[in-house]
């Protein structure tokens, strides 16, 4: 998420950042596989767990939600869903441990070193086919560009170089001026081992019979399935109406140019604000010079301060003069 986002009501966050934003997308394909279990990695405030959990209800399905470090809206949710399982790890820990459901969300930290993890850790645990994945921010920025939570939890070798509250902005392979923030970020876009989609291809390169779709908004949402799954179809036909849609490609465009706009105007607000305050701390620091010049204490001040160093006092009005002078300038 990038940094500043908040959460606003109902569960949706001002940058859109949120899967819940594709939530009908979601339960469409967990409806077509008739999952009884899912696994969220990267629960963070909950806006789609909460999702889950009102679909599993209904549906009969387990919920687990995995995050090493939930916001207390995901605990609040506990509290109030004792059905919700809540893992306190991070994923590689959880799905080294955690019984494979029908359906896994992986939406935690969003790099190709996390992501392969994640995944070969499923691959390897597998007894039949790949349990249907869903897979959040595959488009930009994440896609190609490797964004880190916790930098210090990826081995250095795996990690590209850095850049901190970082503003990104669509075309810009580097450092933008202005655009959307984000505390950890690679420094460049593209190149080997680098972002979310980049770390799902070179999975799908070592595994057969495999087929991703892509739905082009709120960041990208990407279905990952096999062709082999006994639902296969059914998922092919819940996800066939937004893969790659060229309408949603378009309007996910103007959505990030009005983000970074909007990113944008609030940075050049900020700037003009501390101006404005700079300006009033300069117009306060003036008065006080002023009243200074004008007052008796201060030139009995300065005559003592003239006897007892020689004529040569620690300050005078002849230098309160000059820094007046030159602030005029």
């Amino acid at each position: 998420m990038p940094v500043g986002a908040t959460p606003e009501r109902d569960g949706f966050d001002a940058a859109g950042q949120s899967l819940a934003n594709l939530s009908e997308v979601v339960i469409a394909c967990l409806d077509a596989i008739d999952a009884g279990s899912v696994i969220e990695i990267g629960a963070h405030r909950g806006e789609l767990t909460a999702v889950l959990l009102e679909w599993a209800d209904g549906a009969g399905a387990g919920v687990s939600a995995v995050d090493p470090a939930p916001a207390a809206e995901l605990e609040e949710l506990e509290r109030e869903h004792p059905e919700l399982e809540l893992v306190r790890e991070t994923s590689h820990e959880a799905l080294r441990r955690l019984p494979l459901p029908d359906a896994i969300v992986l939406d935690g930290d969003h790099n190709h070193y996390t992501l392969t993890g994640e995944l070969g850790l499923i691959a390897e645990r597998l007894e039949g086919e790949l349990p249907l994945l869903l897979l959040h921010d595959v488009c930009w920025p994440h896609a190609r560009r490797d964004t880190y939570y916790a930098p210090d939890r990826i081995p250095e070798e795996h990690r590209h170089p850095l850049a901190q509250r970082a503003a990104l902005a669509p075309g810009e392979p580097g450092l933008a001026p202005a655009g959307l923030r984000y505390e950890w970020v690679a420094r460049r876009e593209g190149g080997p081992e680098n972002g979310v989609l980049t770390a799902i291809e070179d999975f799908i390169r070592g595994q057969e019979g495999l087929r991703l779709a892509i739905v082009p908004a709120f960041f990208g949402l990407g279905v990952l399935w096999s062709e082999r799954a006994p639902w296969a179809d059914a998922v092919a036909a819940a996800v066939a109406p937004w893969d790659g849609n060229p309408v949603l490609e378009r309007l996910e465009e103007h959505r990030l140019a009005n983000l970074v706009e909007s990113a944008r105007n609030a940075q050049e607000l900020g700037e003009i604000e501390i101006m404005r305050r700079e300006r009033g701390r300069d117009a306060e620091r003036e008065r006080l010079l002023r009243s200074m010049l004008e007052s008796r204490a201060f030139a009995w001040g300065e005559r003592l301060s003239r006897l007892r160093k020689g004529g040569r006092p620690t300050f005078s009005r002849e230098q309160v003069k000059r820094a007046l002078d030159e602030g005029d300038r």
